[in-house]
């Protein structure tokens, strides 16, 4: 059986060099218009193009900013768990290790940021490490999510069989003043 070749195999398409391009064309505005600005054949490997990327544009804080970003850190109003762990993960790694609280005070650290019950139910667990931490916060979201699902599919069906109860009703009353209405004729 013959070996079917691959496009990119058959075209010379590296990969590498694929993922590069495709960088490029997010870039927009000033950054689009430094990148253009660069001498042509100076950025020749992924690798160089992400150093000299972030060596521009990367926002650069002030160490102790970063701590007290982290001291002051709550998942805001409406956001999600995930974004939550996600942004607490950002800030927490962008500590210098020198200055990088021990490892386990982030497991007292991250529930600070909800309300006091869900606070207390993650400390409660007693896990080693951060992870498994948020992905039981995240479990506990996605399961109040879907009760708060399964409360609003029950109120609809509930308004629709009191909605059908008091089609009923109406019915019966206008067959009992349709009787009425044929009684009375019968009479006169």
């Amino acid at each position: 059986m013959d070996k079917m070749i691959n496009f990119s195999d058959l075209h010379k398409i590296d990969e590498k060099n694929v993922m590069m391009r495709l960088f490029v064309q997010t870039f927009g505005g000033k950054v689009r218009k430094w990148f253009t600005a660069l001498p042509a054949g100076t950025i020749n490997t992924l690798v160089a193009l992400q150093r000299q990327f972030l060596d521009r544009w990367e926002v650069k804080k002030n160490p102790l900013q970063i701590l007290s970003v982290y001291e002051n850190i709550e998942r805001n109003v409406g956001e999600s768990v995930q974004d939550y762990c996600v942004r607490f993960n950002i800030v927490y790694n962008a500590i210098l290790a020198d200055i990088k609280p021990p490892k386990g005070l982030d497991l007292i650290k991250f529930p600070d940021g909800f309300d006091p019950n869900m606070a207390y139910q993650l400390r409660e667990r007693d896990l080693a490490i951060l992870e498994d931490m948020q992905k039981i916060a995240m479990s506990v979201e996605t399961n109040l999510l879907a009760k708060r699902a399964r409360t609003k599919t029950e109120k609809k069906v509930t308004i629709k069989e009191e909605a059908s109860s008091s089609d009923h009703l109406l019915r019966k009353i206008n067959k009992m003043f349709d009787r009425l209405m044929i009684a009375d004729k019968l009479e006169t």
